[in-house]
């Protein structure tokens, strides 16, 4: 009877590992490259999952089929990708921090 249940732990042990070591990670990052597709906008530099490096031109969303968008790679090169072929976001539109005061309080030297 021990060893039943000794069996049962450690198969529950080894899927247990299994999902937090290997699948969670996989999970994880798929959740967040399916965030990162949908918050696509017009001017955000992205790089495919076949390398290609591009800003975002363009999103045409047809009434069947996936999103396409329109990438340019290089001045005066455009390609078409969907957005599934998209690995991940580079930048985006959102506006630089503006620096509030950037001047340096004087430092007042002893005097010798």
């Amino acid at each position: 009877m021990a060893v039943m249940w000794s069996v049962i732990f450690y198969t529950v042990l080894a899927v247990a590992a299994f999902y937090f070591i290997l699948l969670q990670p996989v999970l994880k990052e798929k959740k967040q490259q399916r965030k990162a597709q949908q918050a696509l906008q017009v001017g955000d530099e992205v790089v495919t999952t076949g390398g290609l490096i591009g800003e975002v031109v363009d999103i045409v969303q047809p009434v069947d089929g996936p999103t396409e968008i329109i990438l340019q790679v290089a001045p005066g090169v455009r390609v078409r990708a969907v957005t599934e072929a998209i690995h991940r976001r580079l930048t985006t539109l959102e506006p630089a921090p503006t620096p509030t005061d950037t001047a340096k309080p004087e430092v007042s030297q002893p005097s010798a």
